[in-house]
């Protein structure tokens, strides 16, 4: 199906021009009209009725989908771009999107149509999903990606240093004298999995010191189900790891609740760091050394972005993509790594 981006590269004018077309509006030339319009009708496009909708009305609504809303990094981002919606006199507009499944887009056209959304957030990994983005284009929805794995040359982009940030992680554990070091890794189809396993591979690298074997790394999805899983591989091998750090929270958590049903004594038999700084990283015990997100800081920008826009597309000036700041909070769950052979298990 032709797009408003078909339609404009065939006429050989900007998108902005095939609006002004839709919209009759009367700054465009009869001959630029008469190009368009024969661009139209030969790529068979017909205009969105989402879009036209959009078209004639003003709205403050910016809507988020959210794969799993139950999840601490969800959970802190919907928190913080409700606090961003306030601060910004917007509204936020919520919805859950499971994926590439039966009908999905007809469910975002109606998302986007009863809620008034000019404006979109995409989170990880709906940020990373061609055929939605398009979609967004289509409708002419404007979005922010927060965390892609690659910048979007149509969408301005925040994110932050997932690979300095897992780097810094396990110079914290070298510092405590822990050299095995275990690793839970994230959902394989989010970009920060990636990022962060490379961080923790690249820290190694930048002591000299060997990648650490294959049975020191173990799969998770971010969940706490995940993580209780790969902490049970990891507690199991002959020489388990005397720390683990896990891709987020929730699986660093599971490592902890697994650690301590064994009988193991956090951090003096085995050190814990998670990832995100999630409400459940202070509300455990022992608190959680963790990578603290800026997620307030990100998502005050992501708002930022949208009233900028207008001015950027102005001044023909692309929005500069934005590198937040995270920081190490050290908690109560690492310590200087036991000596001696393997913790005795509780039987």
């Amino acid at each position: 199906m032709a797009t408003i981006h078909d339609v404009a590269e065939r006429a050989d004018v900007s998108p902005k021009t095939v609006s002004r077309v839709l919209n009759e509006h009367e700054s465009v030339s009869a001959k630029t009209r008469d190009k368009v319009r024969a661009a139209m009708q030969e790529l068979g496009y017909q205009p969105s009725a989402v879009a036209r909708s959009l078209r004639s009305q003003t709205s403050s609504s910016v809507g988020v989908l959210m794969g799993d809303p139950s999840g601490g990094y969800h959970t802190r981002m919907h928190h913080a771009l409700l606090l961003a919606c306030v601060e910004t006199g917007r509204h936020l507009t919520v919805d859950l999107f499971d994926g590439p499944v039966a009908g999905w887009q007809d469910r975002i056209r109606a998302f986007v149509a009863d809620g008034g959304v000019r404006e979109m957030i995409l989170l990880p990994p709906e940020c990373d999903f061609g055929p939605l983005k398009e979609l967004m284009r289509e409708l002419e929805v404007r979005c922010v990606l927060i965390s892609p794995t690659s910048p979007d040359p149509h969408f301005p982009a925040i994110a932050m240093d997932d690979r300095a940030a897992a780097r810094e992680v396990v110079e914290h554990l070298f510092s405590l004298g822990h050299t095995r070091i275990g690793h839970i890794s994230g959902h394989p189809d989010h970009a920060a999995s990636t990022h962060r396993r490379n961080g923790f591979f690249e820290a190694y690298a930048a002591r000299g010191l060997p990648r650490p074997a294959a049975e020191l790394i173990a799969d998770g999805e971010f969940t706490f189900k995940t993580g209780v899983d790969a902490a049970k591989a990891l507690l199991d091998i002959d020489e388990p790891p005397t720390a683990i750090f896990a891709a987020n929270d929730d699986m660093a958590a599971a490592t902890c609740m697994e650690a301590q049903r064994r009988g193991l004594r956090i951090p003096d038999d085995i050190s814990v760091v998670g990832f995100d700084d999630a409400p459940i990283a202070g509300v455990i015990w022992p608190t959680l050394t963790t990578i603290r997100q800026p997620f307030e800081q990100m998502a005050l920008r992501a708002l930022q972005t949208f009233s900028a826009w207008n001015a950027n597309e102005v001044a023909g000036k692309a929005a500069v993509p934005f590198l937040a700041q995270y920081s190490l909070v050290a908690r109560e769950s690492t310590g200087p790594a036991r000596t001696g052979g393997p913790p005795k298990r509780k039987t």
